[in-house]
């Protein structure tokens, strides 16, 4: 088996498929969020605002964790405002782009431990701020602000280009995206959600980046080669790759077949260069590498 990353996925000798995770959470998103609008027009609360069963169940508050829905610290993730599209259009936009950089690096259960990690810490910070309120909060932005503190972290200095209230192009590092998005999420829960001037939950939010700097820092970084999920990376070739290359010259590469640590290490450093570049982007060594390692990791 190869990593569970799409381009080394193999379907009878058809093209290379993997249902990403990615795909999968929005998906369930947009159908709950579907549900809600369906509910609230289907049956309307007596005020008109609306259905209350989602958010009475699902939705994080103070006063359904006293109530002890301790399950509503994850399914607040799911739920979103219903009184437009901008709250759930922007953190899909955030999973969709940021998630599909980082998945195939940590693999699909990993993702999850980092995406629902986010929504956990996320909704604790919110309930250490309103454990005595009655005030619900919902979204996916906690789970997302864990996935963008992970990407942060993990390329500091690749510039990316974001659109500003969805319009305005930006170049930035994403080191300074995440600095900001710490002194933000730190100023609006003293200063402004503490006091309740404001009905943004920075406190999840920074409950969110502080669960992917946990990650990040405790758990990706301190594996060997950075990788930590239990579908341990082992090595299957496609059969499209496992064609014989002619020798160019008188080059003779040779695999190191005493440390299979290394090997393993150079191995995963490929095919994320896979990932971010395509296969093309190859050298021929790295090449060589892919079709020697087959052999040596999968004994």
């Amino acid at each position: 088996m190869l990593y569970d990353r799409p381009y080394m996925r193999h379907d009878s000798g058809q093209e290379f498929r993997q249902t990403s995770v990615v795909t999968t959470l929005i998906i369930v998103t947009v159908a709950v969020f579907v549900l809600q609008q369906v509910l609230n027009v289907m049956f309307p609360g007596a005020d008109g605002r609306g259905n209350y069963f989602m958010g009475e169940w699902f939705a994080l508050s103070g006063q359904n964790f006293r109530e002890l829905k301790v399950w509503t610290v994850l399914t607040y993730t799911f739920l979103h405002s219903t009184a437009g599209f901008v709250h759930i259009l922007g953190n899909m936009l955030g999973l969709f782009f940021i998630g599909r950089i980082i998945q195939p690096i940590l693999g699909n259960k990993q993702f999850l431990y980092l995406y629902f990690g986010g929504s956990l810490l996320g909704g604790l910070f919110y309930i250490l701020i309103h454990f005595n309120s009655f005030n619900p909060v919902v979204g996916a932005s906690a789970a997302v602000s864990a996935i963008l503190a992970f990407f942060c972290l993990l390329r500091p200095e690749q510039p990316i280009t974001l659109l500003l209230f969805f319009v305005l192009p930006i170049t930035l590092k994403p080191k300074y995206i995440f600095w900001g998005s710490i002194i933000i999420s730190v100023i609006g829960a003293l200063l402004y959600e503490l006091p309740g001037q404001s009905r943004i939950a920075h406190s999840a939010h920074l409950g969110g980046l502080l669960a992917g700097v946990f990650y990040f820092r405790f758990i990706y970084s301190a594996a060997p080669g950075g990788f930590t999920r239990s579908e341990k990376p082992s090595i299957e070739i496609p059969d499209w790759f496992k064609k014989k290359r002619k020798t160019v010259g008188n080059f003779n590469y040779r695999v190191n077949r005493t440390n299979r640590a290394s090997l393993q290490k150079e191995v995963d450093r490929i095919l994320d260069k896979i990932n971010l570049s395509g296969f093309g982007s190859l050298t021929d060594e790295e090449k060589s590498t892919l079709d020697r390692a087959k052999d040596i990791l999968s004994n």
